[in-house]
């Protein structure tokens, strides 16, 4: 139940909601990806650890927030709108004029594969690092990070080198590939499978430093989530089959599809942590590099703010630019006043977050809770995520905006629900000590 099914409820609740709100008025793109990032990040960090310097779980470091932040931040540098219509058996040329040609759906399952798997397997990767098997160097983090962009720029090099192989149809349309400003489609298509071909290859190269390193945990972290997210949102299929399902409904697909994306990225972390996070023995745990924490307790303090600094503040941002959106308009104005004043804003925090450090500091190997409000962080995360949904989910007179208001709220409360058991069951661990 604590391992396996209630992480998996939260995570697939989390995402089920932020993710459909990525696709929102303010979001999209990478800015979305952190908005559901930091949530996972701030929810998996928050039912791992113990109220105590000790750790049991592995993947317990504050650095978890940041890493997913970052990590599925990174995903969202890249679109997917040129493959949903292979689901309909067409390969879109020039949409603005209808014109397209026919294509196997086979294509959409595997190019939603493709785009899936490191779509979630990035955050993976970065939530591995925070919970080594052995220390890792400077010299390891440098072949780490080179490993990963090196396959990624090994990828990029291939996909130039042989588009028969990585675009629909190429043999037979060399001639329509060669005249793009006709076919602006196209020009688009080259442009999504190289970057999800290149962000595959960013995926296999983190991966393959960890095998390299025999670090297993970490492995089977980086391909459950992976793997587990690339044949989820196959099945999804971008939700082309629900028009031919419900006929003559005019509802919101595309949003419905989101969430559906984002409820399979979450069951994947959910299986995953089930797999890779579970209570380690009191002789293994101190070996993993989660105990660099226990050691160094001010600086996992320094990365849980400030993960919630960058990952809150940008989502606050760009929630109240889509709200302005939708209700006055002109979205690239407010987004350059909200830019001059949460700049600022997170300036002053990250250097008020050191000076309390600083000058409030926990003393090295303290054995007791690194962290004794985490859980009122957690419910910050999940309150102010979820009044941004409803900020920019549109208009409540409108049914279709409305029923994605009530499904938020549904939402929150099961993952409420779930997080009050999580602090319930800590603070009864705390109580039998």
């Amino acid at each position: 139940m604590h391992d396996f099914v209630l992480p998996t409820l939260l995570f697939a609740a989390l995402g089920g909601m932020t993710w459909a709100v990525r696709g929102c008025s303010g979001f999209g793109a990478m800015n979305g990806c952190v908005f559901a990032g930091v949530t996972w990040g701030a929810a998996w960090w928050f039912i791992a650890r113990d109220p105590s310097g000790q750790q049991s779980r592995r993947y317990s470091s504050g650095w978890i927030i940041l890493a997913l932040t970052i990590g599925i931040g990174i995903s969202g540098a890249r679109g997917w709108m040129q493959w949903p219509s292979f689901f309909e058996g067409q390969l879109q040329t020039n949409a603005a004029e209808g014109k397209s040609v026919p294509i196997s759906r086979v294509y959409g399952y595997v190019w939603l594969f493709i785009a899936g798997v490191p779509w979630a397997g990035l955050g993976a990767c970065m939530l591995a690092w925070c919970g080594s098997r052995r220390p890792v160097r400077a010299w390891d983090w440098a072949f780490r990070i080179a490993c990963g962009i090196g396959m990624a720029l090994v990828a990029r090099t291939i996909f130039d080198s042989y588009p028969t192989v990585f675009l629909p149809l190429y043999e037979t349309m060399k001639s329509q590939y060669a005249d793009l400003e006709t076919n602006p489609n196209l020009q688009r298509l080259i442009g999504d499978n190289r970057a999800a071909i290149s962000h595959l290859g960013l995926y296999l190269g983190f991966l393959a430093f960890e095998i390299a390193r025999r670090d297993w945990k970490n492995v089977q972290l980086i391909l459950t989530v992976g793997l587990l997210n690339g044949f989820g949102w196959s099945v999804c299929q971008n939700w082309k089959w629900a028009p031919k399902l419900w006929p003559g409904t005019n509802f919101n697909w595309w949003r419905s599809w989101e969430s559906s994306g984002g409820i399979s990225i979450g069951v994947a972390y959910g299986i995953a942590y089930c797999l890779v996070n579970r209570r380690s023995s009191a002789d293994e745990a101190p070996h993993y590099e989660t105990q660099w924490d226990y050691h160094c307790p001010n600086l996992e303090r320094f990365g849980v703010y400030l993960g919630l600094l960058f990952g809150l503040g940008l989502s606050v941002k760009n929630g109240l630019k889509g709200w302005a959106n939708i209700y006055l308009g002109k979205e690239e104005y407010w987004d350059l006043i909200l830019w001059r004043i949460m700049g600022p804003l997170m300036l002053v925090g990250l250097v008020a977050i050191g000076a309390w450090i600083r000058l409030q500091p926990v003393p090295r190997g303290f054995k007791g809770d690194v962290f004794p409000h985490a859980y009122r962080l957690a419910w910050i995360v999940l309150i102010t995520q979820n009044l941004i949904a409803q900020l920019v989910t549109g208009q409540p007179t409108v049914w279709d905006e409305m029923v994605f208001s009530i499904y938020y709220l549904l939402l929150f409360l099961l993952s409420a629900v779930i997080l009050v058991h999580f602090q319930f069951t800590k603070v009864h661990a705390v109580r039998s000590l």
